[in-house]
């Protein structure tokens, strides 16, 4: 009996640590993505919006936002996050960054992280916390 009650209890932990590991990881639908405009070329369109002005851009599929904001919005960056794009500059001391969302949802990853997907809105902000 004590067998018994030791393997449940073994079990039970491991099926906890389990539901633990699987809530540190963002599921795909979490992702604020759209793929209904996927298409099969090489480059995708993408909409960007900065200080309220948007600007259609054509971008090499693969590419991440980071790397495109890097080389065609002549962003900076530093240790991976998008500091600067445009005349929007974060502010530490101020508690004010740069922020950005696609399609109207803010991401749940980084920039280095956000492959951009063809007919998606990218727009960048700064907000004090």
């Amino acid at each position: 009996m004590k067998k018994i009650v030791k393997n449940l209890q073994v079990i039970v932990a491991l099926v906890f640590a389990l539901v633990m590991l699987s809530a540190c990881f963002t599921s795909k639908s979490e992702l604020p993505r759209n793929t209904s405009n996927a298409h099969s070329n090489k480059e995708n369109t993408v909409t960007v919006i900065i200080e309220g002005k948007s600007k259609r851009y054509q971008v090499k599929k693969g590419t991440t936002l980071l790397s495109f904001a890097i080389s065609q919005l002549n962003a900076k960056e530093d240790e991976g996050f998008i500091t600067s794009v445009g005349n929007l500059r974060q502010n530490t001391k101020e508690s004010i960054y740069l922020m950005f969302d696609i399609n109207g949802k803010r991401s749940v990853i980084g920039a280095g992280g956000v492959k951009i997907i063809n007919g998606e809105k990218i727009r960048f902000y700064l907000e004090k916390y």
